[in-house]
C-alpha cells in the first residue's frame, strides 16, 4: 500500500509542475487545453491509487459487468442446466425406460457427487495456474458432450457412469466462476455479481423445466427425457467459442480494455484484497486455510445448507405432482418457484454489498428454507404445501451463496482463499452423496424423512452462522487493540504478505 501511496504521489506532483510550466509559459485558455487533452488520451496516467470511489474504477467495473459476468452467468446456467436434468428426465420416464428398480435411480444422483466432491478442491486452484480460458472452454465442451452422451444410454451401468463423468467435469464450474470473480472484483463488488450468476442457475431450473416440457411433446423415435438430454448437451456446446474466444488467462490482458485501463487493472490489484497476480502456489497457504477453523465451521455449515439445496434441485418435480398436478405442470411448476428464488438472491446481495455484510442475510435464508419445509411437512392440503415450496424457494440460494462469498472474501491470499473454499465446496456437496440416499425411493413422492432432515439442519446452519460472526467480530477487536497499541507505542503496525487476511491491517466482514 505504501508503494501506491508513493506512486500515487509522485504523479500528482509530475502534474502539478507539468501545469505550473504551462501557465508561466501560456494563457488559461491554453492550460485548460492541456489538461483535456490528458483526460481524453487513452494513455495519459490518473493522479490518485486505484480505489472504491476512483473515476477509472466504475469504468473498468462496467466493462467487466458488461463483457464478464455474462459469461459466466451463461456458464453456471448451462453446468446448472446438464446437472440436474436428471430430475426432469425421471419425471419424462427415465426409470421406466432404463428399468431402474429400487433406489437405483437415488444411487445415480449420489453418484454424480462422489466425484463432484473430489474435484471441487481442485478446481478453484487450478483455475490461476491452467488459466480461466482453457480451463473454462474445456470443462464446457466436456460435460456438454457427456450431457449429449446421456441420451443413449442402455442400462443401470451406463447412467452410474456418464454421470460419474459430468461430475468430474461440473465440479470445477462452481469454485472457478467464485475465485475468478474475486480475481476481477473487489470483495465490496462481487456479491452483486455473484447474484447474477445464481439468477442464471435460478434461470436454468426453470428453463429445464420448459425444456422438459417442450420436449415432452415431440412425436419423435426416442423417448422425451432422451430429447431433453439432446437439446441441452447441444445447447451447452454451442456456447464454448465464446468462451475460447472471450476470454483471457490474465484478466489485464482482455480485448476490451484500452491502454489506459490496462495499467489501472495492474496497478488495482496492488489496492484489492482479494488477488495479488504474483502470489504463488505455496503449500503453506494450504496448511493455513486447513488449519483455520472458520474454514471448517464454514463447511459444516454449507453441508447443512446444500442438503436442501441438492435434494430439491433433483426431487422438486417429483414433490410437486403428490400435489396433484400432471408430471408435466409439474415441471412447469418449477418455473415460477425458481424464479422467486432468483429475485431474492438478487435483492439480498445488493443490500448485502450496499451495507458490506453477510451473516444476517444466512441466518434469515435459512429461518425461511426452515419455515417452509415445516409447511410442506406438515400439511395435507395441496395449495398450502405448494405455499411451503414457495416459502422455501426464497432462502433456497440466498444462505449457500452468501456462505461461500462470505468465506472467501474473508481469506487474502489467493491460494489460501482457493483452499478454504475448495474445502467449504467438498464438504458441502458432500452433503449430494446423503440427498440421494435420504430422498428414498420407498418414500415418493412426498419424500418426509427427506424433509424433516433438511429442515433440522437448516435450523443447525442458522447456530453455526452466528457462531462465525461471533468468531470474526472477536478477531477483528483484537485486531484493533493491536493497531492502537502500536499506534500509542509509535510502533510500525506488524505485516506479513504471507499471512495474508490474518495481518492486522486485514478486517474480516460480518
Amino acid at each position: 500500500m505504501a508503494v501506491i501511496s508513493v506512486r500515487g504521489l509522485d504523479a500528482v506532483v509530475s502534474k502539478d509542475e507539468s501545469l505550473g510550466e504551462e501557465v508561466v509559459e501560456g494563457n488559461i485558455d491554453a492550460c485548460k487545453e492541456s489538461v483535456r487533452s490528458h483526460e481524453h488520451d487513452d494513455n495519459a496516467s490518473y493522479d490518485e491509487p486505484p480505489s472504491l470511489t476512483h473515476p477509472m474504477e466504475s469504468r473498468v467495473v462496467r466493462k467487466m459487468d458488461l463483457y464478464l459476468v455474462p459469461l459466466m452467468c451463461m456458464l453456471y446456467f448451462l453446468s446448472n442446466l446438464d446437472k440436474s436434468n436428471i430430475g426432469n428426465a425421471e419425471v419424462a420416464g427415465l426409470s421406466e425406460s432404463l428399468n431402474l428398480t429400487g433406489n437405483q435411480y437415488g444411487n445415480c444422483v449420489t453418484v454424480f457427487y462422489a466425484t463432484y466432491i473430489f474435484f471441487d478442491p481442485i478446481g478453484a486452484n487450478l483455475l490461476k495456474i491452467i488459466g480461466p480460458k482453457y480451463m473454462m472452454t474445456g470443462c464446457l465442451i466436456c460435460f456438454g458432450a457427456i450431457s449429449l452422451g446421456t441420451a443413449w444410454v442402455k442400462d443401470y451401468g451406463h447412467l452410474l457412469l456418464v454421470r460419474v463423468l459430468l461430475g468430474a467435469f461440473e465440479a470445477t464450474i462452481y469454485p472457478s466462476i467464485n475465485m475468478y470473480l474475486s480475481i476481477c472484483y473487489r470483495r465490496e463488488q462481487y456479491a452483486i455479481r455473484f447474484a447474477w450468476v445464481f439468477f442464471a442457475a435460478c434461470i436454468s431450473s426453470s428453463f429445464g423445466g420448459l425444456i422438459s416440457y417442450g420436449c415432452s411433446k415431440i412425436n419423435g423415435s426416442l423417448n422425451a427425457w432422451q430429447y431433453i438430454y439432446i437439446v441441452e448437451g447441444c445447447i451447452s456446446l454451442g456456447f464454448a467459442p465464446f468462451y475460447a474466444l472471450g476470454l483471457a488467462n490474465n484478466l489485464e490482458e482482455s480485448w476490451f480494455w484500452t491502454a489506459e485501463e490496462r495499467q489501472y487493472i495492474v496497478d488495482r490489484y496492488e489496492t484489492m484484497s482479494t488477488f495479488n497476480p504474483a502470489d504463488k502456489f505455496e503449500w503453506s497457504q494450504v496448511w493455513l486455510a486447513v488449519k483455520d477453523l472458520k474454514t471448517w465451521v464454514s463447511a459444516v455449515a454449507l453441508f447443512c445448507i446444500d442438503m436442501t439445496a441438492f435434494g430439491l434441485t433433483v426431487f422438486m418435480p417429483i414433490i410437486i405432482t403428490s400435489m396433484g398436478f400432471s408430471s408435466v405442470n409439474a415441471q412447469l411448476m418449477t418455473v415460477p418457484v425458481y424464479f422467486l428464488t432468483a429475485i431474492t438472491f438478487f435483492a439480498c446481495a445488493y443490500v448485502s454489498d450496499r451495507i458490506r455484510i453477510r451473516s444476517p442475510f444466512i441466518v434469515g435464508a435459512c429461518i425461511s428454507c426452515a419455515t417452509g419445509l415445516a409447511i410442506v411437512l406438515g400439511s395435507d392440503v395441496h395449495g398450502v404445501r405448494l405455499f411451503g415450496i414457495f416459502v422455501l424457494a426464497l432462502g433456497i440460494y440466498v444462505n449457500a451463496s452468501m456462505n461461500c462469498l462470505w468465506l472467501s472474501g474473508n481469506n487474502g491470499n489467493y491460494f489460501k482463499r482457493a483452499t478454504a473454499l475448495g474445502i467449504n465446496l467438498f464438504v458441502g456437496s458432500s452433503s449430494g452423496l446423503v440427498s440421494g440416499q435420504i430422498f428414498r425411493a420407498e418414500d415418493k413422492p412426498r419424500y418426509a424423512l427427506g424433509l424433516a432432515i433438511c429442515l433440522g439442519l437448516q435450523v443447525f446452519a442458522a447456530m453455526l452462522t452466528v457462531v462465525q460472526y461471533y468468531m470474526y467480530r472477536r478477531l477483528n477487536k483484537q485486531k484493533q487493540a493491536l493497531i492502537k497499541r502500536c499506534e500509542e507505542l509509535d510502533e510500525p503496525i506488524p505485516h506479513d504478505e504471507h499471512l495474508s487476511d490474518m495481518n492486522p491491517q486485514f478486517k474480516y466482514m460480518y
